[in-house]
Order: structure tokens, then C-alpha cells, then sequence
């Protein structure tokens, strides 16, 4: 018996000898492909974002990226009402009526959270949480995040050192899937430091103009940035101190001060984007974790204030709780931060403060001479 295959190749041969052109080969028919139910299913994969610190028995911010891969590849008539228009009447009925779920959309289900030692397997770690996550249609996806506590330091598991936190999609299996694979995020590192957790303010802007003189009147921005792995739950005040030197001391002055309400997060609560394969970028971000926007950065806005007219010369920074109300750990040891020297002008130039008489049009000076703007 001759295959296709080999009459084809005689075909062509013939062709070639007679000058006549070879037969057309038909095109390849193939089905779509179907479960061997006869209908699509749902795939769920999940990435996600991780605090980089954070410590046993505190808190740690995950942030949650899950996907549905799957889509139907059979026509669903009943299915394609979009979901935003989708709702449940007074009777606890869904309406429009004839609406009804693809079999390719995820139910509910739940993303659970492993804390696995560095260099370990999933298979190495703990549990440490579970997410619940919501229906996602098919082809979509969702991001959400979710705040867990540690638990203690479980036997056998280090006070601190490098982890990896896995999130691990539909882990009780209660949602049919066509592919379980991709259930494993890559894994995201988290730092956890020895316990109790402390907080760790630092002032990380101030934002004043250069070449300030005594009395110059100035509009201070101002950022604080808690750096420790636990949150400060109370009310703090942030000053800024004129001191005659680079310190705060006896003879630094209150220029004028804030309260942040509320205290300020912890790095515990700032996922950080997932660096697992490049070890040198995770490096740089724990070296360099003031992202803003951030929960863990409070920002000041601070109206005019004048500086002191004497002495000469002297220097102007930004102390966190001046009065030492909270007695906070980790502070730096002169707590004057972000200094910078205001001596007097002696270029002849205008001083360098706010200038608080605003122009009385949009545009004062045209170059035709007409005022440009509301009159």
C-alpha cells in the first residue's frame, strides 16, 4: 500500500519532468479544541506584590494579581450579557432571567498564603493566611490587596533572616480547572527582622528654597517615611528647629511644627514590586524603599512661616517628636535631619524665601502692553 505522503513526492517529480504543475495539496482541517466535557474551563494564574519587611506575630500587606486564562471556545448565547449589567433582583433572583454563567468563568475561591524559608520549597514552608478572592469571568483579571498577621515563630522556622512569601490560587481545589499548573506565584522576598518590630521615622524631604538668609519667609514641603517593619499607631509631631549647629541641642529654636494624625505605616505595609529573579534589584529596593506614593510616606505642606533674623549664621532641619512625647526607638542620634545652613546674603541678590505679593494679572507684561487675563 503506497502512503500520501510518498504519492505526493511522485506527483511532484512527475511534475517537474513534464513541466506541468503539481496537484494542489488541500489545507489541514482541525477541530477546536474541547475539555472532555465539551466545554471549556477556567485557569487561574497569580502574581503578586509582597511588603519587603515584616516580622513574626506582626502584620504583612500582600498585593494580589489573579487571572483567568480560560475562555469559552464554544458559543454561549446566554453568557455574553456583560456582567456589569448583570444584578440581583428584590427576590434574590439574577436578572435579565435567561442569564447564566460560562463554564469558563471562575467561581469564588481563595488565595491561600505560604511564608517559605529562603531556598526552600513550597513543600518547606507554612501557611500563614488566606485571601478570599473574587468571581473573575472569563478572560479577566483582578487585583486586590489584603493585610495578614503572622503567626508566632513556628519550631524549626529562623527569628529572622530572608523568605520568600508564595501565593498559591484555588489551593482547595474548590474551582474546576483546565490547567493547575500556574496556581504558584513566583516567589515574592520578604525580609523579617528580629521581634518586637519597631517603628523607624525618618524625614526623607525637605523641600526649602537654596540660599536662605535669616528672616527669609519660607513654605516648607516636608515627607516622613517610616522605614521600621511595625506601623506607629499614636499622633507624632514633626518641627522645624533653627539651631546654631548642625544638631539639636540647648540653643536650637522651634521654627514651627506639625502633627501627623494617626501615626504612619510600616514598611510591613508596602507591597514593593516582585524582584525574586533579579537578586541585585531586591538588594536596591530594600537599600532604597521610598516608592511615593506609599502608605508608609506622610507628606507636609507647610504654610509661610518667617525664619529667625539672628545670628548670622545658623542651620535649619526637620526633627521628629521634639518634645521626645513617645520616646520613639531607632531615631537618628542628633535628630536634626535634612540640615541646611541660612546665612546672611552678602551678594546683593533679593532673598530667596516665598515672595507673598502675587501679580495682579495672569500675565503682568506682555509684550504688547496689554494685560493678558481677568482685569
Amino acid at each position: 500500500m503506497v502512503s500520501r505522503d510518498s504519492l505526493r513526492a511522485r506527483q511532484a517529480r512527475r511534475a517537474r519532468r513534464t513541466g506541468l504543475a503539481a496537484p494542489e495539496r488541500l489545507e489541514d482541517r482541525q477541530l477546536m479544541a474541547y475539555s472532555s466535557l465539551g466545554f471549556s474551563l477556567a485557569d487561574l494564574a497569580v502574581t503578586g506584590e509582597s511588603a519587603p519587611t515584616a516580622s513574626w506575630g506582626g502584620p504583612l500587606t500582600v498585593q494580589v494579581r489573579l487571572q483567568n486564562l480560560g475562555a469559552s471556545t464554544i458559543v454561549e448565547p446566554t453568557s455574553l450579557v456583560p456582567t456589569t449589567q448583570v444584578e440581583i433582583g428584590p427576590d434574590g433572583t439574577v436578572v435579565p432571567s435567561y442569564y447564566t454563567p460560562s463554564q469558563a468563568d471562575a467561581p469564588e475561591t481563595t488565595v491561600a498564603v505560604f511564608l517559605v524559608p529562603r531556598g526552600r520549597g513550597l513543600a518547606g514552608g507554612i501557611q500563614v493566611g488566606t485571601i478570599e478572592a473574587p468571581y473573575l469571568t472569563q478572560n479577566n483579571i483582578e487585583q486586590f490587596e489584603a493585610t495578614i498577621t503572622l503567626p508566632e515563630r513556628p519550631a524549626g522556622f529562623p527569628a529572622s533572616g530572608a523568605f520568600t512569601v508564595r501565593l498559591v490560587a484555588n489551593a482547595d481545589r474548590t474551582v474546576l480547572e483546565s490547567n493547575y499548573r500556574n496556581n504558584v506565584s513566583p516567589p515574592l522576598n520578604v525580609q523579617l527582622t528580629p521581634t518586637p518590630a519597631t517603628p523607624a521615622l525618618r524625614a526623607i524631604t525637605f523641600d526649602v528654597p537654596g540660599g536662605l538668609a535669616p528672616g527669609d519667609v519660607i513654605a516648607p514641603y516636608i515627607q516622613i517615611a517610616n522605614l521600621g517593619a511595625a506601623p506607629l499607631t499614636s499622633d507624632v509631631e514633626v518641627a522645624v528647629v533653627a539651631s546654631t549647629t548642625p544638631d539639636f541641642n540647648l540653643g536650637s529654636s522651634i521654627v514651627s511644627i506639625y502633627t501627623i494624625g494617626g501615626g504612619v505605616n510600616g514598611l510591613s505595609s508596602v507591597p514593593l514590586p516582585n524582584s525574586a529573579r533579579h537578586g541585585r534589584g531586591f538588594r536596591a529596593l530594600q537599600r532604597n524603599n521610598i516608592i511615593t506614593p506609599r502608605s508608609n510616606v506622610v507628606t507636609i505642606q507647610g504654610a509661610n512661616v518667617a525664619l529667625p533674623t539672628s545670628p548670622n549664621l545658623y542651620y535649619l532641619g526637620i526633627v521628629i517628636d521634639p518634645y521626645n512625647k513617645l520616646n520613639l526607638p531607632n531615631q537618628p542620634a542628633n535628630r536634626l535631619e535634612l540640615v541646611q545652613r541660612v546665612a546672611t546674603n552678602s551678594s546683593g541678590l533679593s532673598p530667596t524665601g516665598v515672595v507673598s505679593t502675587p501679580g495682579a494679572f495672569d500675565f503682568q507684561y506682555p509684550p504688547d502692553g496689554a494685560p493678558i487675563g481677568i482685569v
